[in-house]
């Protein structure tokens, strides 16, 4: 396949690309750094970095490139019909294939936190999946081991991490195999299960505090990604982000009352 770098986003004004690994770096940190208020900094950075990592297949380049212009119809040998592929090219399972592959070699314990982090990659552009579901056809689906053994030819997820850039795979691979990750998540869910009332992780308590657990890693990759992407998109809005850095109440309300003084009074109500 004759294609450019492996991109992420095109900007709409200017045509600028950001490349895949630019993106995935980005969102890595920004997950992390959100994943560390509960001490799981390297389990935020594993998702935000294998969270698109199905784009580095060729079938999403081709894709993404005809769609923004990149790829000439005249010209490119790769280009495809985007309106007909849009919806239809599978990026977020590749990612969580690899973390349910590797963490699921663990035991247990490694099976309940990939499928936690795979949970998460894999629901991101759609809502956290119903792992099960149930129909009178059928009677109960497990939607999760269903989505981990989407086959090759639709995930995309080997050929995707053998096409990702070097600093990429090689810093998934590295995560992947730092038990850290599973030793700080195995950690926060024993403190809840030690914390419910039973004692148990099966009480109704502690199931339903490890569901909050998921979803804020769930909303950890989403505003990571979201932030990401609009900082590419508007750079100069991206300059005014304080990042947490905000100053005191009492400052802003000085400022406030500052910029109200100087309102002329017109009226007897504004006298108050």
């Amino acid at each position: 396949m004759n294609v450019r770098r492996s991109i992420a986003h095109v900007r709409e004004t200017g045509r600028v690309t950001q490349s895949l690994q630019a993106h995935l770096e980005g969102v890595a940190r920004l997950a992390g750094e959100s994943a560390s208020k509960l001490g799981v900094y390297l389990a935020g950075e594993l998702i935000g970095l294998v969270h698109d990592l199905g784009k580095y297949s060729d079938e999403f380049q081709a894709y993404i490139q005809s769609a923004t212009g990149l790829l000439n119809p005249d010209e490119d040998d790769d280009y495809v019909d985007a309106k007909e592929k849009k919806g239809k090219v599978d990026h977020s399972t590749a990612g969580a294939q690899q973390i349910w592959r590797e963490l699921s070699k663990h035991g247990p314990a490694g099976q309940i936190v990939g499928q936690v982090l795979g949970l998460c990659v894999a629901s991101h552009h759609s809502g956290l999946i119903d792992c099960l579901s149930t129909n009178q056809a059928d009677g109960v689906q497990d939607n999760f081991s269903r989505r981990m053994r989407k086959e090759e030819l639709r995930s995309h997820a080997d050929e995707s991490l053998s096409k990702a850039d070097d600093a990429i795979r090689s810093r998934i691979t590295s995560l992947l195999g730092n038990e850290t990750i599973l030793d700080s998540i195995r950690g926060l869910l024993h403190s809840i299960a030690k914390g419910s009332p039973e004692e148990s992780d099966r009480s109704q308590v502690a199931q339903f505090q490890i569901g909050l657990f998921v979803r804020f890693l769930f909303s950890c990759l989403i505003d990571a990604d979201r932030q990401d992407s609009a900082d590419f998109e508007r750079p100069r809005v991206a300059q005014a982000r304080q990042q947490g850095a905000y100053l005191d109440w009492g400052t802003l309300v000085e400022r406030l009352e500052t910029h109200l003084s100087a309102f002329a009074i017109r009226h007897p109500i504004d006298g108050g």
